[in-house]
């Protein structure tokens, strides 16, 4: 559970910068406020810097369609962005006319009886008008990687935007019960160069005990971890880097 701070600690502290003086609070009050607007980055559609920039919104559609038969199908996706606040619950049905935002990013979760689970994110591209997101049929070995399972920092609590992500892996075990899985969590960087924060088997180990914890028979269940670095050696430096080392990726053993 994330702690707060004592109101009087922080009425303390507002206090203290004045009495230093109103130049010097000024300088003070302004490095504060670099530093907290540091620790916010407004996630940007890599096509917003080219020269056909807008701030309209993007009429995209969505399809959902069976990646063998080519059939089109109805299911519930679960996608944050569409509403800033929660996740939202989308029935897709033939095809589905969406507004979407350029400046927003969008995570889309969809688990369907007897499919593999479906986990992407993208950007609003204005040069695509028809999405088609393909769900395969389950089969052993096939594999999804989820969506960015985040820590707070130094422990193996789940980061509140995490949420969806787990629920719908839940659900995923649960709607399939002949389905045993092999979480994985691949170290993207060395550990050498840069704080890793947790090891790839403890954040796989934290998904699994999220499983356990909410009913799964843990024999269904197995941990999986690469001792091989994967991708850049350096420490990650973007946001999309620093995701990028939490990545838990789902493998179907047995069906």
């Amino acid at each position: 559970m994330r702690k707060t701070q004592n109101p009087k600690a922080l009425r303390f502290k507002s206090t203290s910068i004045v009495s230093l003086g109103p130049l010097l609070s000024f300088f003070i009050l302004c490095a504060i406020t670099t530093v907290a607007s540091a620790q916010f980055t407004v996630e940007r559609s890599p096509w917003l810097d080219s020269k056909a920039v807008t701030d309209d919104p993007i009429n995209q559609t969505w399809i959902v369609k069976d990646a063998i038969s080519n059939r089109s199908m109805k299911v519930e996706l679960t996608v944050e962005g569409l509403n800033p606040r929660k996740p939202v619950h989308l029935l897709i049905q033939d095809d589905k006319l969406l507004q979407l935002q350029p400046q927003r990013r969008y995570t889309r979760i969809c688990v369907e009886p007897e499919y593999m689970m479906y986990s992407d994110r993208i950007f609003a591209n204005p040069e695509i008008e028809r999405d088609t997101m393909r769900l395969d049929p389950i089969s052993v070995g096939l594999a999804v990687e989820l969506e960015p399972i985040v820590f707070y920092p130094g422990t193996n609590e789940f980061f509140f935007s995490s949420i969806p992500t787990l629920e719908a892996l839940l659900s995923f075990v649960e709607v399939n019960p002949t389905l045993d899985i092999a979480i994985q969590s691949a170290q993207c960087f060395d550990p050498g160069s840069g704080d890793s924060e947790m090891d790839s088997r403890d954040r796989a180990r934290a998904v699994f005990e999220y499983l356990v914890s909410s009913g799964i028979n843990p024999n269904r269940l197995a941990v999986e971890s690469t001792d091989e670095v994967s991708g850049n050696s350096k420490a990650p430096e973007t946001i999309e880097e620093a995701e990028a080392t939490q990545r838990i990726t789902v493998r179907v053993t047995n069906y």
